[in-house]
């Protein structure tokens, strides 16, 4: 959704209704006629029976929060017998897998020192998209992926293997991306998985055989859920208008609604006590209750009573419209190698994709192939203040060589020629002049590193490596105008002159320790 300025509470509660994927089953049209869509990832349960135990389904259907307090799907307060049957049928219409899940290997054992895991999953960089609780119970990880505090109980051991070896062949749309391990380190960090287990999650769980009957009833109530909304179902087609519109909720008179005991008469107040306590409404209603803080429920409120009739009848000249991804996917062999890799998740190009790492549309003219071919080879630390990392994706030499290949050539902005401002023109008075500038006039230092002895500006990347990192013309107009290149960017636009951006650009192309190595000697 598009995110107006100065307005943080009716961005956070937009933000809410689309990570908690309200609108799989409630249409809501913007005004300037596009809808919102959600952005959660709510898996298929096509071949669920490959994954998990129908004892961990009955479990995480009671309630999901009970085994990761960080899950966005809802709580039914389904009664036991519900459960029982509605766990009963999503193992009855599961699948097998095609091509078959592998038995797992035990040939190939993981190490026997439980460090290797974790230095693996750390290595890895695994906390970049996945949170797991630590030592001290505290959440530790990013929120992209699912929680892993208790994925032993939840995953089978040969789903885990199949997974941590290639995602695609389990969820070919999975943003999780192929790290192409060994059997070893596959058998290392499916042993690490495994020892995360929370065995009073499903330790008072004991099921009888499903009966028909169960079954059957088990597909009634998943279709009168709606599960198949936001779940891939077999023999259960997604819903059509399962939900009301909330296009126009915020105009919504209050002769239409009907309000319960402790909900005050007022609009504010019925969506509230709707988004808070949905049941309250009536035993009847569908929709769950969901595991929102007050201050999360005001700002969905806050973001619902936006969508008023006038929003939707206001002239074109007088909205702000909103900035939809596009479709565009990388083509040929690196097309697929990207796909693969899924570097679209974190990173956008030509605006598609995430924000988790830096947008890559014109990384050919930005970076050096030679140090791009050795960033995708071992990539090292750019940003010091950051705990995501990119991971080591174990490419082969061909490989890397396609993707720079590819990068170099297509990713380059029409603004200006690549070679276009050679280092040669750079001289020693000009790379002086550009270090005064650097630490007393724009005082650079203070949000970036640049040399490892003394700076201590860990908000931007570290520009020690400047000189093999990036060539000279990007960082000259990158100095001019960062937003021109990379809008959004929080780098501020300090108007140089051109000799300023000039000299700067030589100090700057001056610089080139190897990061990560400097980093290591601090």
């Amino acid at each position: 959704m598009e995110k107006q300025t100065a307005t943080p509470f009716l961005n956070q509660g937009r933000d809410l209704i689309s990570s908690n994927g309200c609108t799989h089953c409630h249409t809501i049209k913007r005004g300037d006629g596009t809808y919102i869509l959600p952005d959660d990832d709510p898996p298929s349960l096509k071949h669920i029976a490959d994954k998990t135990t129908r004892e961990w389904i009955y479990a995480w259907i009671k309630d999901p929060q009970a085994y990761a307090g960080t899950a966005t799907m809802p709580n039914y307060h389904l009664r036991d017998d519900d459960a029982r049957d509605i766990s009963a049928f999503v193992m009855a219409q599961s699948t097998p897998l095609q091509p078959p899940i592998s038995p797992l290997q035990t040939d190939t054992k993981a190490a026997a020192d439980p460090a290797a895991g974790t230095s693996l999953y750390g290595q890895s960089f695994c906390a970049s998209c996945h949170a797991m609780q630590n030592a001290a119970g505290s959440l530790v990880g990013g929120n992209v992926g699912p929680e892993l505090t208790g994925i032993g109980t939840k995953a089978k051991p040969e789903w885990l293997q199949d997974w941590v070896a290639n995602p695609n062949h389990y969820d070919p749309q999975t943003m999780m991306p192929h790290y192409r391990f060994d059997a070893q380190q596959v058998a290392t960090l499916v042993g690490f998985l495994q020892s995360k287990t929370e065995p009073d999650f499903i330790a008072n769980v004991h099921l009888e055989p499903a009966t028909p009957a169960q079954i059957e009833h088990g597909k009634r109530l998943v279709t009168e859920n709606g599960c198949a909304s936001c779940h891939e179902i077999n023999g259960v087609k997604k819903p059509e208008n399962f939900a009301p519109e909330l296009t126009r909720i915020g105009s919504k008179p209050l002769s239409q609604l009907l309000f319960v005991e402790g909900v005050e008469h007022t609009l504010p107040g019925y969506v509230a006590g709707k988004v808070r306590n949905p049941r309250a409404f009536g035993p009847s209603l569908k929709m769950p209750q969901f595991n929102l803080t007050p201050q999360q429920v005001d700002a969905i409120t806050t973001a619902l009573l936006a969508q008023t009739d006038r929003a939707q009848t206001q002239p074109p000249a007088m909205r702000i419209a909103s900035v939809q991804q596009t479709r565009y996917e990388p083509a040929g062999h690196a097309g697929q190698l990207m796909g693969d890799l899924r570097c679209l998740t974190c990173h956008t190009i030509d605006g598609h994709g995430g924000d988790m790492a830096p947008d890559l549309t014109w990384e050919g003219t930005a970076v050096q192939r030679e140090w791009l071919t050795q960033f995708l080879k071992n990539p090292e630390t750019l940003r010091p203040a950051l705990i995501r990392r990119m991971p080591k994706f174990n490419l082969t030499d061909q490989e890397i060589n396609t993707l720079a290949d590819y990068m170099m050539t297509v990713y380059q902005t029409p603004q200006f020629e690549r070679d276009s401002l050679p280092t040669s023109e750079f001289t020693p008075a000009a790379v002086e002049q550009g270090r005064q500038l650097f630490y007393s006039k724009f005082a650079c230092q203070s949000c970036h590193i640049a040399d490892y002895a003394k700076d201590k500006g860990y908000i931007g990347p570290a520009l020690a490596g400047t000189g093999k990192r990036f060539n000279a013309a990007w960082v000259y107009h990158w100095l001019q105008d960062p937003q021109s290149l990379r809008p959004g960017t929080i780098e501020p636009n300090q108007h140089m002159t051109d000799d300023e951006a000039r000299s700067l650009t030589a100090f700057l192309m001056s610089l080139n320790a190897t990061g990560s190595k400097e980093a290591t000697k601090k």
